[in-house]
């Protein structure tokens, strides 16, 4: 487990806890200021040539006991992201564009699709060819979509092939802990609506084809 620092004098040793950790396995390793990107990009920047598969975290949840033991057991099929929560993308008719962000609805558990877009905070697992093209893409993600990490990951799964599967969560209670950052993030992108100017910024008519294509079937777009 490696816990990512954007503060070049942060000092470890000043938190007992975090020490404790480390004895226990935990890295602590520091990397520019990324934003939410930093809990995947200075991994893949560094490491994909490792061929690990990477499962994200973030670090103000609290995860259940048997978390990465089900995201692990849910990998494996070829050209699948396994992710505990995902939200299904609509696209507008007509126009080739997607819909309001606020407008989608859950995902479906078990479904596999260009269509659903994960969300890394409750647990995604990264296989190493979308680390390569993450290491490829470089820091593009600062122009384009500096505060929404899952929007770049989302577009460049699509660009390598990869359909994202929802994994069931049932028991899987996550806590996360009051006033953090997570929910500061949700207020900015969500309720401000930054999340829609940033997708606009990202995805390609290409995309958006895609997501398209595999919505067909259930007819999930929005009517003008």
């Amino acid at each position: 487990m490696i816990l990512w620092v954007d503060e070049p004098d942060f000092q470890p040793e000043a938190y007992p806890m975090l020490q404790r950790l480390q004895r226990r396995g935990l890295e602590i390793r520091f990397c520019d200021d990324f934003g939410p990107h930093k809990k995947y990009f200075p991994y893949c920047r560094d490491f994909a040539r490792d061929g690990l598969d990477l499962a994200l975290a973030d670090d103000d949840l609290m995860y259940p006991r048997r978390w990465l033991e089900i995201l692990i057991r849910a990998s494996g099929h070829v050209h699948e992201i396994p992710a505990y929560r995902a939200h299904r993308m609509k696209t507008n008719a007509g126009d080739a564009t997607l819909a309001d962000y606020n407008s989608w609805t859950p995902a479906p558990v078990g479904s596999n699709s260009h269509a659903n877009f994960l969300t890394g905070g409750a647990g995604v697992l990264l296989p190493p060819r979308l680390q390569s093209a993450i290491k490829d893409a470089g820091t593009q993600f600062l122009d384009v979509a500096p505060r929404a990490d899952d929007i770049w990951l989302n577009a460049l799964a699509i660009r390598s092939g990869y359909r994202r599967r929802v994994v069931d969560a049932a028991g899987q209670h996550l806590t996360i802990y009051p006033r953090s950052q997570e929910q500061a993030l949700h207020y900015e992108n969500v309720s401000e609506g930054k999340n829609d100017t940033q997708l606009a910024a990202v995805f390609s008519l290409a995309d958006v084809t895609s997501i398209a294509s595999d919505n067909a079937a259930n007819d999930i777009t929005t009517k003008p």
